[in-house]
């Protein structure tokens, strides 16, 4: 049974994750909006949608996470790293340093850290590594510890405990370890007080529209700066949290006020192919600039944003079909499965 507030809260994810690696003026109140609770939205729906009935067998629980999001995010980077490369080759003889860094970031893949040549090919899909190991993480605490309020208890002091140790430590754990234990609470937030939510959601009529300003205002004019994938929370956690809560509540009230939407709903249901492929963008961009005659660019303004935005999303369409068609061994299915 699909519940709309939730495919509308989804698809306007997706196109936030598209807004957010689009092309911005410089100093947007924007970017450091989205900034304070994109991420954490992503978690909120996996939590929400959480099914503690479907989970019993750990070893098929991490089979299954295994094939949905480590296999997508491994060849989705292969992807990219290939192109990239290879975009870059010009002669015969240079495909040798492809293959040597191609071997180095294979031995790197699974960390995400700031150095460079480290980093990842398809910086967007730190996210499934992420939820890989929420999801683990939340599996353990949900079999080990069965009292709600100790659960709640335990995942805000390892979460203080991660916001501490992200303003005393300078790298980055494998495999995002310490940012998925700040994830885990707002996972299990959202798993755990389901009921509550779906009752407060039931009951957002349009008036509900006058505190959407109200909450924008709070998020904008708090002194915070939030880098969730980097593992940076401002300096003060109580205000985090007022951020990741404004934010959020803003968008659910949106998302069931608004209308359905059945053609960017298909956006979330292939929302890892999304992740996985939104770095076209960046040809998009150079084409804007190209077309455009470099003017766009020089005007620094919500324009080019809005237009590579839109064509993003255009090419991402045929691009999910052909994957879902031919090639669904990269979301890690077989032709029978989908």
């Amino acid at each position: 049974m699909r519940i709309s507030w939730i495919d509308n809260l989804r698809w306007l994810w997706i196109i936030l994750i598209v807004l957010w690696h689009s092309f911005f003026p410089d100093n947007s109140l924007l970017v450091r909006y989205l900034f304070s609770f994109h991420v954490i939205l992503f978690f909120f729906l996996s939590g929400y949608l959480y099914n503690d009935e479907k989970h019993n067998d750990i070893i098929v629980f991490i089979k299954n996470k295994l094939n949905r999001l480590i296999v997508p995010f491994i060849a989705f980077n292969i992807i990219m790293f290939s192109y990239y490369k290879f975009a870059h080759i010009v002669f015969w003889e240079e495909y040798y340093v492809w293959l040597t860094q191609f071997i180095k970031w294979l031995l790197y893949w699974i960390y995400i850290p700031t150095h460079p040549d480290l980093i990842l090919a398809n910086v967007p899909t730190w996210f499934l590594v992420s939820l890989f190991m929420v999801s683990i993480y939340y599996f353990v605490i949900n079999k080990f510890i069965k009292n709600r309020y100790y659960r709640i208890a335990f995942l805000f002091i390892l979460s203080i405990l991660i916001f501490i140790e992200s303003k005393n430590i300078t790298f980055r754990l494998p495999w995002s370890m310490e940012i998925s234990v700040m994830a885990t609470l707002f996972y299990w937030l959202w798993h755990s007080f389901k009921s509550e939510i779906t009752n407060f959601v039931s009951k957002i009529n349009y008036y509900y529209l006058i505190l959407i300003p109200i909450l924008v205002w709070i998020n904008l004019y708090s002194p915070s700066s939030t880098n969730f994938s980097t593992n940076f929370y401002w300096t003060n956690y109580p205000i985090f949290l007022i951020d990741w809560i404004t934010g959020t509540l803003t968008f659910v009230i949106f998302s069931k006020l608004i209308w359905d939407n059945k053609i960017l709903s298909y956006l979330w249901k292939n929302s890892v192919i999304v992740l996985g492929m939104e770095w076209l963008k960046i040809l998009i961009l150079i084409q804007i600039i190209r077309f455009s005659f470099g003017q766009l660019v020089m005007e620094k303004s919500y324009l080019i944003w809005f237009v590579q935005l839109f064509s993003t999303i255009i090419v991402l369409f045929p691009i999910i079909f052909i994957i879902n068609k031919y090639l669904p061994f990269l979301l890690g299915f077989n032709k029978k499965e989908k």
